[in-house]
């Protein structure tokens, strides 16, 4: 078997997909609420500024001003701010307005900055601490209907229809879950372990070829011989035990394992796949790899038959150490092989 390339990593989405979901959750929604609240306080500013201008209150106005990015109260002027300045200094300032319209740019530069976790809570507090400000009650952000809702609602209602989303299209971020009577396997590495479990119902001749060398040991002792970072880790060759690192990659059974390619199973970060010769059609009798990052590039090409259950952070400790090429200068050995 030639010496292996490192394969570049190219992330491939559903050309129909998601663009549903760009539309759904950043038009219709997050960018609705960002849109809304720079609206606002661009209308509204000037004026709150303008009546605190005589205030004591005054030199907290111009402080937000800064920490916002405001210019003279048009919409162009707004730049949101760093998120956590502007929870700061809400904070600093709960028992004033001003605290109410920091809150509020920081759910926007939150959702900005894809932080939806973070923008609910921003927007729950801001609800709590001023539940009577106009920024708590109003219907600012305008619905599909053409009705309108508060900041709070059309935030909650936005992750609720996203994780509703997700929940339908799982297939598009994880591979699915595991039958129950799934076989699982423990790896005991010299740099720790890693337990997967086996898709015996959708790629049973390659679940069943691994189960078989894990039993009879085959593994012991071979090391993962080939590491691309942000791809991959590569082992099962028993060439690495003993043999001289040039020989690395190229040991063990030939392809013998005919493809068993489920659309259902993809190369998402922590997949066990078959490794598969440039030009093979078939996968090797032993040599398997798991992805240390998202590889959908790499679906319908080689078999996904397994998926990592824990010891992702073993994963990365192993694709962390120092390589020259594709060939790690201490690569991890496989310690010990148990079929769970």
């Amino acid at each position: 078997m030639a010496k292996h390339k490192a394969a570049t990593q190219v992330t491939v989405a559903s050309i129909q997909e998601p663009s549903f979901f760009q539309q759904f959750v950043e038009r219709y929604w997050k960018l609705g609420v960002v849109l809304a609240v720079g609206a606002t306080i661009a209308i509204l500013y000037p004026t709150y500024a303008g009546r605190k201008s005589h205030e004591s209150a005054a030199a907290a106005w111009d402080e937000l001003r800064t920490q916002a990015n405001l210019a003279s109260g048009f919409l162009g002027g707004i730049q949101g701010g760093s998120p956590e300045a502007l929870a700061l200094f809400a904070d600093q300032h709960r028992a004033a307005p001003v605290g109410a319209w920091a809150k509020a740019l920081e759910v926007g530069s939150r959702l900005q900055e894809e932080e939806l976790e973070e923008a609910q809570k921003a927007a729950g507090q801001l609800h709590q601490l001023w539940p009577e400000h106009l920024l708590s009650t109003a219907p600012l952000v305008p619905a599909k209907d053409g009705s309108a809702t508060t900041i709070q609602a059309a935030i909650q209602k936005g992750a609720g229809a996203l994780q509703a989303w997700e929940k339908e299209h799982a297939m598009l971020f994880a591979n699915p879950e595991l039958p129950g009577d799934a076989p699982r396997v423990r790896i005991v590495t010299s740099k720790g372990t890693i337990v997967v479990g086996l898709y015996v119902d959708r790629a049973p001749r390659h679940a069943e070829n691994f189960l078989r060398l894990c039993r009879e040991g085959f593994y012991t002792g071979t090391k993962f011989h080939r590491v691309v970072r942000g791809s991959l880790i590569q082992g099962g060759d028993p060439n690495s035990v003993s043999g001289e690192p040039e020989t690395w990659g190229t040991g063990g059974e030939a392809a013998v394992l005919e493809a068993e390619n489920d659309p259902q199973l993809r190369h998402f970060k922590g997949a066990l796949a078959a490794w598969k010769g440039p030009g093979e059609t078939r996968s090797h009798g032993s040599q398997f790899f798991l992805t240390t990052a998202d590889q959908n590039q790499m679906d319908g090409q080689t078999v996904v038959f397994g998926r990592v259950l824990e010891g992702l952070q073993t994963l990365e400790t192993i694709e962390s150490g120092a390589v020259v090429g594709d060939r790690p200068q201490d690569p991890a050995v496989i310690e010990s092989v148990e079929v769970l």
